[in-house]
């Protein structure tokens, strides 16, 4: 009995692990929009075996990063300013209610874990490790909506926050190292906000943070956000 429950447990370890490794690198653009996946490529890439691929890439298609269709095959999903204004507009509403019921809930633990996300992120930033970064981010939301204490919100956020980070990671490379400090002290100042439980604050500063999405300032104001227009013409 408890080998079988021993054996349960690490293949959903192992099969998290390949969706973890998966997500990073479409998130990364290593495997690039409308690209076609190949199963045994990444059983190669990722030292994978066949199960763990396929629950990977199923999690993945629930979550619209993936495409799969029968006699056709699997692709990764497009990367388009539709798609990024859809992203946004969930994702203000679930992220912003998600830090204002951490406001209520969130522990002094939560907030000291949140804040953690971004330790080390001067050297990151100076040596350029975008993974580090994103890593960084995603450690920042996945906290921040873990701190929220409902799990049907937790997990909404986390899905959205990953189709999100794939836009971010196109601008990463082409922003400045000043840019990703102020916008790394935004984050925390949402930190700072939810810790005195101001939400309108809140509700400021998590905007800010996340962008201009909503309408054409995002595209004239972010040279990242024009080029990715550009290349999506």
């Amino acid at each position: 009995m408890a080998k079988r429950a021993t054996a349960t447990k690490t293949k959903g370890l192992l099969r998290n692990d390949a969706y973890e490794q998966i997500l990073m690198a479409i998130i990364l653009g290593q495997l690039p929009p409308g690209g076609r996946v190949d199963e045994k490529q990444l059983m190669r890439d990722f030292k994978l075996g066949q199960a763990a691929v396929r629950d990977a890439l199923f999690r993945l298609s629930l979550e619209g990063l993936v495409e799969r269709q029968a006699r056709i095959g699997t692709r990764i999903g497009d990367l388009g300013l539709r798609e990024l204004q859809d992203v946004f507009e969930a994702r203000v509403l679930i992220e912003t209610y998600a830090a204002k019921l951490a406001a209520e809930r969130a522990t002094p633990e939560d907030l000291a874990t949140i804040r953690a996300s971004y330790n080390g992120h001067e050297a990151a930033i100076a040596a350029r490790d975008i993974r580090a970064l994103v890593l960084m981010d995603r450690a920042f939301h996945r906290s921040l909506a873990a701190a929220c204490k409902n799990s049907q919100i937790e997990q909404a956020a986390t899905r959205l926050h990953n189709n999100a980070s794939r836009f971010w990671c196109f601008g990463i490379q082409r922003t400045s190292a000043e840019r990703h400090k102020a916008n790394i002290q935004l984050h925390l100042k949402v930190v700072d906000a939810i810790e005195s439980r101001d939400m309108a604050e809140i509700d400021r500063v998590l905007r800010e943070a996340m962008g201009y999405y909503p309408d054409s300032r995002f595209v004239l104001a972010d040279p990242a956000a024009a080029a990715m227009s550009q290349a999506a013409a």
